[in-house]
């Protein structure tokens, strides 16, 4: 049976209890939009959140950005890392910093639901270069696929909900989730997104990408192969392998190939063992 839908209200006070990054993400990617926009704006909005400025302080002396002597500030690391990679930067301690405890009631570590939402990104943002297609919103939406089982989990810590999830014995993920608390984590997630204003392509892209049909955008099924590729490689989710079946029909709609799939693994391999170092 399924459940009475949550409040929405309820689903957003529980949202506010996370860490600011994602919605400092949001704020920066606005930024990066605007032509005028200078090094000094940015700075002055990832100190809104020293422990975000700690987490990208990390990754911009970590092997994937760094080669040379450490950078002591922001000032001196984000431009020689360069514009064009202070989304990217900041998205990875962003991730890093919402994934920093465990979701009991899916039985995902804190590690385990970090590295997922790493590889994820770094993954998704390969394929959407291979496919010719705006990285950023597909890297967004790999790093943030999850926001919503986060905020679910909290609010199944209310004595009301008397058990967790059981892979073995429960549906698929959102099927329970659906009968548990009346929505997604995908449905939760889309909500969430939308109130801290991110752009609607990242959101339906998550929304859609458990099942993408043809009205989803060809990046909700990139988010699809890229997060069957976080499960191939070792970061799987718990009650999410039903999810990741590939086929021609998706194959064609993301304009890539099985062996192109392959190189881009790679390719991912490669950058997340860095990242992974840095931030553990």
């Amino acid at each position: 049976m399924i459940a009475s839908p949550l409040p929405r209200e309820r689903l957003l006070f529980a949202a506010k209890t996370l860490p600011a990054a994602p919605q400092i993400l949001a704020r920066l990617g606005d930024l990066l939009r605007d032509p005028e926009v200078s090094l000094d704006d940015i700075i002055v909005l990832l100190r809104r959140d020293p422990g975000l400025t700690t987490l990208v302080m990390r990754v911009a002396n970590s092997a994937a950005y760094n080669s040379g002597a450490s950078f002591e500030s922001l000032e001196q690391a984000l431009p020689r890392v360069g514009l064009s990679e202070v989304y990217r930067l900041t998205g990875l301690a962003a991730a890093a910093q919402l994934a920093d405890r465990s979701l009991p009631f899916y039985g995902i570590s804190g590690a385990r639901l970090r590295e997922n939402s790493l590889y994820t990104g770094l993954a998704v943002e390969t394929l959407a270069r291979l496919a010719r297609m705006d990285p950023r919103p597909a890297y967004t939406a790999g790093l943030l696929r999850s926001i919503g089982k986060i905020v679910l989990d909290r609010l199944m810590r209310d004595p009301v909900y008397s058990s967790g999830y059981a892979p073995r014995r429960e549906h698929p993920l959102g099927e329970w989730e659906s009968a548990v608390v009346g929505l997604s984590n995908t449905e939760a997630a889309a909500i969430i997104l939308a109130e801290w204003h991110f752009p609607g392509k990242t959101i339906t892209t998550i929304a859609d990408h458990y099942s993408p049909t043809a009205e989803s955008p060809a990046l909700a099924t990139l988010l699809n192969l890229a997060a069957g590729m976080a499960e191939q490689c070792g970061h799987a989710l718990p009650g999410e392998t039903g999810y990741w079946q590939i086929t021609p029909e998706m194959l064609a709609v993301a304009g890539l190939d099985q062996p192109a799939i392959e190189r881009a693994r790679d390719s991912v391999e490669t950058v997340f063992a860095s990242v992974r170092a840095a931030l553990s």
